[in-house]
């Protein structure tokens, strides 16, 4: 597929989705949301693909929000519009059933937040930033800013919320916001080996870890535990399945055929 917004291209069993609008930090616009989500559709029947990686070709950011062009002349009609186009992209890197992994260096903000936030992995550079700035623009955080109170807790949440000011890479690990910060020199290194561990895992038991983790946030605990129940029976007629606990028994390593 062609795109106009993002690079879509299949490294082994990993499809790189670079932002690729560096002129303006990569800034969200409808056609970057919607080809995001083009490529994930894409990847998703692709049996070669077991993982995203999502990442920006612009030194300076992972994203900078969303494109203030974009939304400027908007009436309030507009404005609702984008927040559900925002969340039909965060909605469906969130329910993909294979792993989304962010590679951050440079600025995360806003929107490009609520993105990262909605990726199964974020790994960050140490000179990364984070932050919601809406409220220095009088505008509140909404959409997938709702997982925050998940992430980071109720006081982590108010404070990017209410104060917009930025967490480094460093704090945003230390609070849970991130899973690792590494060098800028060892950023490549250490996604690589990410994407390499998820890789190896059966695609199958880990589509459906993903949708009962879905469940387990969206839900309420008795619904989410009585559908990881009913979910995992699934799972067990799979050959991954049975070659897992087989490699177990035997002594051996595992080889997963995505069956």
């Amino acid at each position: 597929m062609e795109f106009e917004t993002i690079v879509c291209k299949r490294e082994g069993p990993v499809l790189r989705i670079s932002f690729d609008r560096a002129e303006v930090l990569n800034a969200f616009n409808d056609t970057l949301l919607r080809e995001v989500r083009d490529a994930l559709e894409v990847g998703y029947h692709d049996p070669e693909v077991h993982v995203f990686l999502v990442d920006s070709d612009c030194e300076k950011a992972f994203s900078a929000g969303i494109d203030v062009a974009y939304v400027k002349d908007m009436d309030g009609w507009g404005t609702r519009g984008v927040g559900r186009e925002l969340h039909k992209t965060f909605l469906a890197l969130r329910t993909v059933e294979k792993p989304v992994v962010a590679a951050i260096d440079g600025l995360c903000l806003g929107a490009g937040l609520e993105f990262a936030l909605s990726c199964d992995f974020m790994i960050a550079t140490e000179r990364s930033r984070f932050g919601l700035p809406n409220i220095h623009r009088g505008i509140p955080a909404i959409v997938e800013a709702a997982i925050l109170p998940i992430a980071v807790g109720i006081q982590g949440t108010r404070e990017l919320c209410y104060l917009g000011e930025f967490w480094d890479a460093a704090k945003a690990e230390r609070r849970g916001l991130i899973q690792t910060m590494t060098s800028v020199e060892g950023f490549s290194d250490e996604v690589d080996a990410l994407c390499e561990k998820l890789a190896e895992k059966p695609l199958q038991a880990l589509g459906t870890q993903k949708e009962i983790i879905h469940k387990w946030m969206t839900t309420d605990l008795e619904s989410a535990i009585d559908f990881s129940i009913n979910t995992v029976v699934l799972n067990w007629l799979t050959k991954d399945q049975k070659e897992g606990m087989g490699a177990f028994l035997e002594k051996r390593d595992a080889s997963f055929t995505g069956e």
